[in-house]
């Protein structure tokens, strides 16, 4: 008689994400809202400045300050998001490397994929800075425009 022998496959890294990656992911989606809505706004507000009531000096004046300290957070808000997305990457990659430690041997099959889940949060970071920081770079533009054509009209 044959016995039968099933193969199994038992995976060896099984996608662990520590709480604070799941709190920065939090955080970035939080900014990608905040993002979205800033950006909404802006649109709306040129849009109200295209009507020619609305194109009086000081109400012009008002809307470039507003606009320009969004912008100048926006930098430090991709500022702090690279920053977090460092700390996460590090504190991630301490993490595995720790639990490395204590095993006999270490299992190249358990760290590169542990590696790569905590490359691919910090990937996910730096496209949301890239994004918050082009968003500003073009709010930046449209203002600097809209300065100039609105001086050439004055």
């Amino acid at each position: 008689m044959q016995e039968e022998s099933t193969v199994t496959f038992q995976p060896i890294y099984e996608g662990y994400q520590p709480w604070f990656a799941k709190l920065f992911v939090l955080y970035l989606f939080i900014v990608l809202v905040v993002l979205l809505f800033r950006s909404v706004k802006f649109i709306w507000i040129l849009l109200k400045l295209r009507k020619p009531s609305q194109q009086s000096e000081g109400v012009f004046n008002a809307v470039w300050a507003g606009r320009s300290g969004r912008v100048a957070s926006s930098k430090r808000l991709a500022g702090l998001t690279v920053l977090l997305s460092t700390v996460t990457l590090s504190w991630w990659t301490a993490d595995v490397l720790l639990g490395v430690r204590t095993e006999k041997s270490p299992n190249l099959a358990y760290i590169l994929p542990a590696i790569g889940d905590a490359l691919a949060v910090f990937t996910f970071g730096i496209i949301i800075t890239a994004a918050v920081l082009g968003g500003s770079m073009w709010t930046q533009f449209i203002l600097n425009r809209r300065m100039a054509a609105f001086k050439r009209k004055k």
